[in-house]
């Protein structure tokens, strides 16, 4: 992951943000499964290639790559002003996109099995599948590691408590200028972006100066400018996560991307594909908002025209298309959530099968029975 600089007193935090944030790497294979549960759906190949290639065609489409001689996809452009931060700032396993999965609750029949090039080139066997003598499925307590369900879990609370709230339209994008905001005499700000700026410094620091900073998300805030950061209001930290973040954010709207990622693939592939379609315009507008001038970007397919947000007409803009990106992020944000809750459900449902499967037998003799009863039942570690 590409490492910018940021102020001393947000290094803690970060450090819990990026293990709950970065996606690990891919987990090898599961064991061959006994048989597959009886209560899933049957997808048989005529069904699913015909899904599993629309979806890769998609993708690259979104992506605007192009397949490398080994299948996989091109390596961008990390100048892209729009792609370097989906791809460098969420940092995950480019193979998952291109992989396809019906999401949860149903087997893949007929996939090839095996490893490197024997794989099914198609369908997604890292983390979380399950492999039968008829297909595969994917199981949520293969896909994610007990040690990141918590966050998991976090993140779940994030989504739920989001969606209960009305959209913020009162940011106009000045988080991209507090990272850039130099007052006289304070150091330089590292640029995150190779690119000038469509106005002068001077300029750039009376914008912030004389608009009312209000960003609620902790992941933009922490990389503003030490002497932006107490003009913001609120103070977003790691802790306040659940209670700050909103519908409106355009940060937040690129999230639900990486948070499709951290899922996959006990979620369909489509879900993945419609969030980092809309986090590439939510991308996009975040660009377009701020002070960097993208009339020299390379980036055919987009419109990369200044919102000027520091005019009263380019703040009305900015919100009416703010707006429309919160509308086009509710209903994947609802969707994402059921997922997790599945996901949830799941988990909860192994570890308290676990638990059973700990209950130390009760002996007859009056002392060991006493000693069960005064320390209660206490889960056997695993090998005991």
């Amino acid at each position: 992951m590409r490492v910018f600089e940021f102020e001393e007193n947000y290094n803690n935090e970060l450090v819990q943000y990026l293990k709950m944030c970065v996606i690990g790497p891919m987990r090898p294979p599961t064991r061959l499964a006994s048989a597959a549960p009886a209560h899933l759906a049957s997808l048989e190949p005529s069904a699913w290639r015909p899904a599993a290639t629309a979806h890769r065609d998609r993708m690259l489409e979104l992506v605007h790559g192009s397949l490398a001689a080994n299948g996989e996809l091109q390596q961008h452009d990390p100048s892209h002003p729009i792609f370097n931060f989906i791809f460098d700032y969420y940092s995950f396993d480019r193979k998952m996109l291109l992989r396809w999965s019906p999401g949860p609750h149903a087997l893949v029949r007929r996939a090839r099995q095996g490893r490197g090039s024997a794989r099914e080139p198609l369908i997604w066997q890292g983390r979380g599948w399950r492999q039968t003598a008829e297909g595969g499925w994917y199981d949520a307590c293969e896909t994610t590691q007990p040690s990141a369900r918590r966050s998991m879990r976090q993140t779940a609370e994030i989504l739920r408590r989001s969606a209960g709230r009305a959209p913020h339209l009162n940011c106009y994008g000045m988080h991209e200028w507090a990272m850039l905001y130099e007052p006289a005499g304070a150091p330089a700000m590292v640029r995150h972006q190779k690119l000038p700026l469509r106005l002068a410094q001077a300029e750039l620091n009376g914008v912030v100066e004389s608009t009312p900073l209000a960003c609620t998300h902790f992941d933009a805030f922490r990389f503003f400018a030490p002497a932006a950061a107490p003009l913001n209001e609120p103070q977003p930290t790691l802790a306040r996560q659940a209670e700050l973040e909103q519908p409106g954010c355009v940060h937040s709207t690129m999230d639900l991307f990486r948070h499709a990622l951290r899922l996959f693939p006990y979620l369909p592939a489509e879900l993945l594909a419609d969030t980092l379609e809309l986090a590439v315009a939510a991308r996009v507008l975040d660009m377009r908002a701020s002070p960097y001038d993208l009339s020299g970007v390379d980036a055919p397919g987009f419109d990369l025209r200044a919102v000027r947000v520091e005019t009263a007409h380019g703040r009305k803009e900015y919100q009416r298309m703010q707006a429309a990106v919160a509308r086009r992020a509710a209903p994947l944000r609802l969707r994402l959530l059921r997922y997790y809750d599945d996901a949830i459900a799941r988990w909860d449902e192994a570890e308290e099968h676990e638990l059973e499967q700990c209950e130390p037998t009760v002996a007859t003799s009056s002392s060991s029975s006493s000693a069960a009863g005064a320390h209660g039942a206490v889960p056997v570690a695993a090998g005991a």
